[in-house]
């Protein structure tokens, strides 16, 4: 079918919108009507080449929110005419040996997260664009995604809320849950304050931490973080981080450190702030030569300091949405504050320019936001 589809002519340029052919979807797939779909900075790295280089046009967009309009032969999990959104996240089949001990990530029949696969996207000079990032491309009018990605989106849950729900919020707010798992009264500081950091802030001040220390270069961002939670503010620019976060911990540094962001360096300074007993989880990153620790002593361990990392919220997909989407209804937590402006599909490149001066989340509107 015909349908427009935003994309980069080749790895770094600004994104245009075209129309171009979408193949039929496999029989392990549904096609999305999209209707919004917000951007993450992961998708402009995508764009970039940031998550490794690729040849010829590309696609992006992962935080998918629409309206299921035709379904595979072997599709069971939805049928036309239901609200989902879809996730990079993948449900795991509930039955392998992997699932069956609560690591859905190693699923041993859905297949895992893939960058730079080809996309069913199709230019009128016959170029195949190449999906940078993630398993579908929701920067389009339609979109075919794996089943394993699609969760259910209740009828009074706004799409644009299910768009963020998609990615930013459960990658923040789960990776406190699930990997965290923070007590009430232990301190946590969260680096990197988008959309992603917020969330995990969110949940951070829904677990009872005290303090909670914000982290970022940007002062907007800062100022955003006090709305969710954070009790403390430090710019890297004006401040030594370290210094700042063990002034505020009587010398330790936090019992949980969360980084939300990529670079060379900020892992290494997080690591720095984190107490001798305490827990880093990573979520954000950029290209895989970048992320190296080769500066951290094992001897730093041994004290039971940890390392460790978040995918996408790290839980159940179809077990944790609907847990957020709950909250979301009894107003425990406000999603829709972090949603910056609407851009329509022809105006993403300004949607994105805007991202890149310190909106927090920018949305999409494709089909209708509610």
């Amino acid at each position: 079918m015909r349908c427009k589809l935003a994309l980069v002519p080749r790895m770094g340029e600004d994104v245009i919108v075209e129309e171009v052919e979408l193949a039929e979807p496999h029989d392990d797939e549904v096609r999305i009507k999209v209707m919004t779909c917000t951007i993450c900075h992961s998708d402009i790295h995508g764009f970039k080449g940031e998550f490794g280089a690729f040849d010829g046009p590309g696609t992006a967009g992962h935080e998918i929110a629409g309206i299921v309009d035709k379904v595979g032969a072997k599709v069971t999990y939805v049928k036309p005419g239901d609200r989902v959104l879809s996730s990079a996240l993948r449900q795991g089949c509930g039955q392998c040996y992997q699932c069956l001990h609560g690591r859905q990530l190693f699923c041993e029949n859905v297949p895992g997260y893939t960058f730079r696969m080809p996309s069913p996207y199709t230019r009128d000079n016959g170029e195949v664009c190449i999906q940078t990032m993630s398993g579908a491309s929701g920067f389009a009018e339609y979109t075919n995604v794996i089943e394993p990605m699609l969760c259910k989106l209740d009828d009074d849950i706004p799409f644009v809320i299910g768009s963020v729900l998609a990615c930013g919020f459960m990658s923040g707010f789960g990776a406190v849950l699930n990997r965290s798992k923070i007590t009430p009264g232990e301190s946590c500081a969260v680096v990197g304050c988008g959309g992603v950091g917020l969330s995990a802030i969110m949940g951070a001040r829904w677990s009872g931490a005290i303090p909670i220390i914000a982290i970022d270069t940007m002062d907007v961002k800062l100022e955003a973080a006090k709305k969710f939670g954070a009790t403390h503010f430090i710019n890297p620019k004006q401040y030594d981080v370290v210094g700042e976060v063990k002034k505020i911990t009587r010398g330790f540094g936090v019992d949980h450190s969360i980084v939300a962001t990529g670079g060379k360096g900020i892992k290494h300074t997080t690591f720095a702030l984190t107490a001798g007993y305490g827990k880093m989880v990573i979520i954000g990153h950029q290209r895989y030569e970048d992320e190296f620790l080769h500066d951290i002593n094992g001897m730093e361990l041994l004290l039971g300091k940890r390392i460790t990392g978040s995918v996408m919220g790290s839980g159940p997909l179809r077990l944790d949405v609907p847990l957020y989407m709950e909250m979301y209804r009894k107003r425990l937590v406000d999603i829709g504050a972090l949603l910056t402006r609407r851009f329509p599909l022809e105006r993403i490149q300004e949607g994105i320019d805007d991202a890149l001066k310190g909106a927090l989340k920018n949305v999409i509107v494709i089909g209708g936001e509610n």
